[in-house]
């Protein structure tokens, strides 16, 4: 059986920090601004889901008193 990938490293491989930036500033600040609205969004959505489930537990373990 021959094996078809190099068993050596090519001394071509890019660095990382060679990629260009794409972009402008304000193309980076409009991003940073959506990702951070998002965030928020995110956050009140799992704040008020943990209130109604915690509601609803109060809710179950009042009614099981009687």
């Amino acid at each position: 059986m021959t094996d078809s990938v190099p068993d050596t490293v090519p001394d071509t491989v890019p660095d990382a920090g060679s990629a260009t930036v794409t972009g402008s500033a304000t193309d980076a600040r409009s991003d940073e601004r959506s990702r951070r609205r998002a965030m928020m969004i995110r956050a009140v959505i799992y704040i008020a889901a943990t209130h109604v489930w915690a509601g609803f537990m109060i809710l179950v373990f009042t009614l099981g008193k009687r």
